[in-house]
């Protein structure tokens, strides 16, 4: 076996492993859990969400659609204007490439695999937010008075809750 063939033997094995671990299906019917975008050197044509946990930009897909609160869970913090989200607002600042935020990533003890509840993030001045944009942990939006979180979707956006792996920096 070469060197090529065991390394990308090993990339399987820890693909499949991860989306093992994270308890989700390969049904790409869900919807994306982020401002979606196509997946770049192994997208294959997916499309792509995006999510920022302890500062760093996370790529996302595949979401299953939960009917209770997942127990253990992780919270992703949705910013919004109160119309759509904030990513879309033309006013608001380019710097913002994900309107989520969590609480955890990856390798964090408190990670939970992506099985998520929803939080609403009202952003109520843009010019603040766009001062100090991108926010892109759960500190950023819990020290900001220009933004309400409550639990739950705003009405649009993702569902309550559900499970999306943050599979790799986008």
């Amino acid at each position: 076996m070469t060197e090529r063939e065991r390394s990308t033997r090993r990339q399987v094995l820890r693909t499949g492993a991860a989306l093992g671990v994270a308890g989700i299906g390969l049904s790409v019917a869900g919807i994306t859990a982020a401002s979606p975008g196509k997946g770049n050197e192994n997208g294959e044509g997916k499309q792509f969400g995006r999510v920022y946990a302890n500062d760093v930009l996370w790529r996302t897909n595949v979401v299953n659609v939960l009917d209770e609160r997942p127990e253990p869970e992780d919270k992703i913090y949705f910013l919004h204007d109160g119309s759509g989200p904030i990513v879309a607002n033309d006013d608001a600042s380019d710097e913002q490439r994900s309107p989520f935020v969590s609480e955890s990533a990856p390798g964090d003890r408190d990670w939970n695999g992506g099985q998520w509840t929803h939080y609403s993030a009202e952003v109520t001045d843009i010019a603040a937010f766009n001062d100090d944009a991108p926010l892109t942990n759960d500190g950023d939006i819990f020290d900001k008075d220009y933004i309400d979180v409550t639990l739950g979707r705003p009405g649009f956006g993702p569902p309550n809750y559900f499970i999306c792996p943050l599979n790799g920096r986008a």
